[in-house]
């Protein structure tokens, strides 16, 4: 009996399985099993006796990934073999440089030690502190972003570094690794690089040592792991890679779209297995996945196709504003509860930042949910550092709010500063505002600290002055933030994309309200962290940013914000490349859904407190030339017959809307306007253009 013949394959699957000698790349669609045809070519390895457990080198990019390999072929094995070089590029090469320890380089001992990003970003910070550089100006965020930049895609040695100081920082911080007999995890496979690169030694047995190499989520390699790929290889090149071109997402992470497509011309005479069926997915929402990756030119021919039965048109919808599309999921979400498990059902989004209007929807409609991979909106440490400053305006005697801000950005205010000022206060007994206006220009701060401590006093004080002047609440945080500096000192765009949807949260306030008043904003259950009146049993909807979502599967899926400005990112409207890897973005999103998806765009979006016009995205137009499309994005209105009809105004802050009464009584010339972005306020006559 054939070994493979019991498992239930299809011809392609068949035939990838039963590779045997030479490079192989199997060109894996969405939901076509790969991992399945993966742990099916190791275990014919094994059962044909070409190689034993411990001569296959399987990489992949989770320990989850690997252990389920692994687990899979334990029960087919009968638990007869362990497979010890199975697992991540990090861990094989951590296996690697051990097992090899003596011929590392001098400068690192065996027992050397692994740091985490929370260790990188120490040293990194103890780093620019040393050399006497500002730290708002070289952020330990940044500078380890640039380090693993670095080093994903080359060796040390062919390094550019154009900034003289970031230069000194990052070479100061290798020092400071080797010192200490440490690496990160970048450093873990370019120093496996390194040593079997420079030591022929070591090549010449790894060499000998792994009969087959495999690769998993091929497609996500960065140029130091294909290098490493390749270095490992034995003469017969028996590199067996799995991986799909059409879903490359992490070109931020040094992927490249060419290691797969240029494979065949960087490893002759290769054999290529394609498998296009899917067992995941209805026909309908394939076809919709298939006419929209059609229009990248960086992919190599394969259309996905399924025998599973036919289901329900994919639903395209719009709505008014990003609240409407939130309201309109939670609706939806409350209907499919007969359907489908609340696990059944995820929400993906682009950025984090689109959680916020979500979430209070949810909240709104009872509907649990977790947030897959990251932490609640209102729980982010930025969104607590900007409520801080609310409460301590609000509140100058809330001590968690003063000791949350007072060094943040940092102010160059320690331990030591902090007794002094406690000490202060209990000697004058007064609130933590006046603390600090009693403690300038008595030398409780260094010189520099005193400029910096007068300037948070000055930004704290013109939010009073501009609040008694009537400024709204969305605009006095607004200026607030731009008199801290905070969006420079975040230094990441979606801290401050989440710190834009917080100046929408008091937006959104402001338009419910007659008269805004902070406090009472504060103390709204729109900015606590709790999720209250939720039902708390395990059963919850998922929400998700699509790049966390690869590799997952759900019987209903949402995909909101199909927006130009969100997919594709505004960021990349320049890069072809980085719109080819937008679309496949979207082509991840739709292939995750098995029975039901839901696919959304809102014509407005508010960003840092103002509506704005959001066109749909350039993928929409795509998307459309399937048949198997339901378009319910052409006669949505949030306003009755008779508003429609009226003449359109355009309000610069609010964007369009619709005359709908006009205050006879007033003593200035205000009108009543509904919004088309879904809400209504009265607004000055003057602020009107027509549309």
């Amino acid at each position: 009996m054939d070994i493979l013949e019991k498992y239930n394959l299809n011809q392609n699957q068949l035939k990838a399985a039963k590779h045997i000698n030479g490079p192989a790349l199997v060109l894996a669609g969405a939901g076509s099993g790969k991992t399945r045809i993966l742990t099916l070519r190791i275990l014919n390895l094994v059962k044909s006796n070409l190689a034993d457990s411990n001569q296959i080198l399987a990489l992949t990019f989770t320990n989850k990934a690997a252990n389920e390999i692994r687990e899979r072929l334990s029960t087919m094995l009968g638990g007869e073999a362990n497979f010890p070089w199975m697992g991540t590029f990090h861990s094989i090469s951590y296996k690697i440089l051990r097992f090899f320890a003596d011929e590392l380089h001098p400068t690192y001992k065996k027992g050397f030690t692994i740091y985490d990003t929370s260790d990188q970003t120490r040293v990194i910070k103890d780093v620019v502190k040393s050399l006497d550089f500002d730290l708002d100006q070289y952020p330990p965020a940044l500078i380890r972003t640039i380090i693993d930049n670095l080093k994903n895609s080359s060796p040390y040695s062919e390094w550019v570094i154009e900034d003289k100081n970031r230069k000194s920082i990052i070479q100061t911080y290798q020092a400071r690794l080797k010192e200490n007999n440490a690496m990160d995890f970048g450093d873990l496979i370019l120093n496996c690089y390194d040593l079997i690169l420079r030591s022929e030694k070591v090549k010449s047995y790894l060499k000998k040592f792994y009969k087959y190499v495999l690769v998993d989520e091929y497609q996500d390699t960065n140029e130091i792991q294909f290098k490493l790929i390749k270095l490992l290889l034995n003469e017969e090149k028996n590199l067996f890679v799995v991986g799909d071109d059409n879903q490359l997402i992490y070109g931020w992470r040094g992927a490249s779209v060419g290691t797969i497509l240029d494979f065949e011309d960087l490893f002759p005479n290769t054999t290529i297995y394609k498998l296009e069926q899917n067992y995941r997915s209805t026909p309908e929402i394939l076809d919709v996945a298939n006419c929209l990756i059609v229009n990248n030119k960086k992919r190599m021919d394969k259309n996905l196709w399924t025998s599973n039965s036919k289901g329900e048109l994919v639903e395209l919808t719009s709505q008014y504003s990003d609240v409407g599309e939130a309201e309109y999921v939670a609706n939806k979400i409350l209907e499919y509860r007969n359907e489908y498990k609340l696990s059944d059902i995820a929400v993906f989004y682009r950025t984090n930042a689109q959680s916020r209007v979500l979430e209070d929807q949810l909240r709104k409609k009872k509907v649990s949910y977790k947030i897959f991979g990251n932490i609640s909106f209102y729980d982010r440490a930025e969104i607590k550092d900007l409520v801080g400053y609310l409460r301590l305006i609000v509140n100058p005697n809330d001590g968690v709010a003063f000791n949350r801000i007072i060094n943040t950005p940092a102010r160059g205010i320690g331990a030591k500063t902090l007794q002094k000022l406690s000490n202060i206060q209990h000697e004058e007994n007064c609130n933590y505002l006046d603390l600090i206006r009693t403690s300038l220009g008595k030398k409780v701060f260094s010189k520099k600290s005193e400029t910096l401590v007068s300037g948070l006093i000055e930004a704290i004080d013109s939010y009073y002055s501009s609040l008694e002047k009537g400024v709204p609440l969305s605009e006095c945080t607004e200026q607030l933030l731009l008199d801290l500096n905070y969006k420079e000192y975040l230094k990441d765009e979606d801290k401050v994309e989440n710190i834009s949807e917080f100046i929408n949260v008091i937006s959104d306030y402001e338009d419910g309200e007659e008269e805004s008043d902070l406090s009472e904003f504060l103390n709204t259950q729109s900015i606590s962290s709790a999720v209250d009146g939720l039902d708390t049993s395990s059963e919850s909807i998922t929400l998700m940013t699509v790049h966390l979502a690869k590799g997952l599967e759900f019987p209903c899926v949402f995909l909101v914000g199909l927006e130009d400005q969100l997919i594709p990112h505004s960021r990349t409207h320049d890069n072809e490349d980085e719109i080819e890897e937008e679309r496949r973005l979207c082509y991840v999103a739709i292939t995750r859904a098995i029975k039901k998806l839901h696919i959304s765009y809102s014509l407005f979006r508010k960003i840092f407190g103002q509506t704005m016009p959001s066109g749909k995205s350039r993928f929409v137009e795509e998307i459309i030339a399937s048949k198997n499309i339901l378009r319910l994005d052409k006669d949505y209105s949030g306003s009755s017959e008779s508003e429609r009809d009226r003449d359109k105004i355009f309000h610069y802050r609010f964007g369009s809307g619709s005359i709908i009464e006009e205050d006879e009584d007033s003593l200035e010339d205000v009108v009543l306007v509904q919004f088309d972005s879904g809400f209504r306020k009265k607004v000055f006559i003057h602020d009107l253009e027509n549309s």
